[in-house]
């Protein structure tokens, strides 16, 4: 993880760096319920 943004107004957060979704997914879900969420200009590396 290089960096994340954290939206209180929508209630949501943005990972951004060399990471597994499904990681990243996972460890938050152990605190608070999590989904992915598409965005019309979000990316994603190989």
């Amino acid at each position: 993880v290089t960096s994340f943004s954290i939206d209180l107004e929508t209630k949501r957060v943005t990972v951004m760096g060399h990471v597994s979704p499904l990681g990243v997914l996972e460890s938050i879900s152990k605190v608070k319920k999590a989904e992915f969420w598409h965005s019309e200009d979000s990316t994603v590396a190989p």
